[in-house]
This record gives structure tokens, sequence and C-alpha cells, in this order.
């Protein structure tokens, strides 16, 4: 297993200036002027998008996340994405330690701010386990994808209503016993799966990889909002 990847806060204010300013080329031009800011939490340093164009959108778990719009869909639909990156603080040292990089995808009627949960990419780093420092889950691939429009379309009430509906509108005897209640599909929990993001089995076995430098960080969060831009235009 690699060591944690650690670095000074010195380090971090720097970094997060140059990647805001890579956000902000990527995102649609009204929110051009967005920058990351950190936070302390505790005893972690969390870094999110600030910026006149940044609303807040709900997530299906966890607190909501500062949000800005990445580019316009058809018939009027806009596309959102958040930034969200942790690093916690070292004990008995000045470091921090690479936590998480994670990027949220949000579709929205343009002009409203009811933002859908779409998928998230993730990267995660080790965690301490009583001094034994892993990923988690251990089985997992990071960086992965994770699918979440599943669980947004069972949020969803207008759907579960018309679910119901067609259950109780199908022909029964008179005296039945009513029907059970239709059980959810599995892949309403697709959003628990982890899908690779750089696994490369023809090259090695390993499924998982802890980012070695900053620069790293930069590229990947970069590359994979491009790449989201690319595939959006296919809508």
């Amino acid at each position: 297993m690699p060591d944690p990847f650690s670095v000074s806060k010195g380090e971090l204010n720097p970094h997060w200036n140059t990647l805001g300013a890579g956000l902000a080329a990527l995102l649609d031009s009204k929110a051009s002027r967005i920058s990351l800011r950190p936070s302390p939490v505790g005893e972690a340093e969390i870094a999110s998008i600030v910026g006149e164009a940044v609303r807040r959108a709900g997530r299906l778990r966890g607190d909501p996340m500062p949000v800005a719009p990445l580019r316009s869909l058809r018939w009027t639909w806009e596309a959102w994405v958040g930034y969200r990156e942790v690093w916690n603080s070292l004990p008995g040292t000045e470091k921090f330690v690479f936590a998480s990089s994670d990027i949220t995808l949000f579709f929205t009627i343009a002009g409203t701010e009811d933002f859908q949960q779409i998928l998230r990419a993730e990267w995660m780093g080790l965690t301490d386990n009583a001094g034994d420092w892993t990923f988690t889950p251990g089985n997992a691939a990071h960086p992965h994808w994770q699918i979440d429009i599943t669980e947004t379309l069972k949020s969803d009430t207008d759907l579960q209503t018309a679910r119901e509906l067609l259950r109780d509108s199908a022909p029964r005897e008179f005296g039945a016993v009513p029907s059970a209640p239709f059980a959810d599909p599995p892949w309403y929990r697709i959003g628990h799966m982890h899908f690779a993001s750089a696994m490369r089995p023809w090259t090695d076995g390993e499924i998982a990889h802890c980012p070695s430098n900053l620069g790293a960080v930069r590229k990947w969060v970069i590359a994979t909002i491009a790449l989201l831009r690319t595939e959006l235009v296919r809508l």
C-alpha cells in the first residue's frame, strides 16, 4: 500500500489558486470569475467554489455544496458542477493529508435552482486505520465514477405516484388480497457502485491509485471536467 500523500498548508493555497483558474476557464462564461476558497472544518481544510454565479445544490448525501454553471443543454436545461477538495491534518506534524477530490454534476432548468444530482467523479485518498493507511472501501477503484441519477429518480414523488397508479389499475378480483407494494428495482442502488476511471488491466492489476503530487490532482480535475463538457454535447 502506498504512503499517504501529504503537503504543507503553504503549498495548498497556490495549488487552489492554479486549480481555480483552470476551472474558471472550463465553466460557462457567466461563471468565469469563480475561484476556490478553503474553509477550516474541525481538523480539516475543505476547498470549494466561490463567486457571484455560484449557488448551493442539495446532495443526495451530505450537506449542500456550492455549484457553478458548466454549460447549457437542450430544451432550456443547464449542467452545473460542484467541486470539493478535502485535506485532513496529519497529527504530530504541520502537514495535511489528501482525503478526497470530488466533482458532482447536476442538471437544472435554466432560471431555476431545482438541482438534480446526476453523477460524481471522486478520487479518495488513504485513510488512517489505527496506523494502517488503506483505501476505503478497500475493494473499490480510486479514482472512480458513481452514477446518482437513479437515486434522484427514486426520490421523484411524481414517478413514485405513477408507479402506484399502475399497480392499482391492474385488474383484480373482488375480495382478492391486495398486491404487495412494488419492490425497489436494483438499479435504484447503482449509485453504490464504483466505476473505475484509472484502471489499466493491460498494464498492471492496480485498481486504486493515490495522487503523488498536487499537479496530479489538478490534471485529474481539469481533464475530468473537460471530458464532462465534451460528453454533455451528446445529450
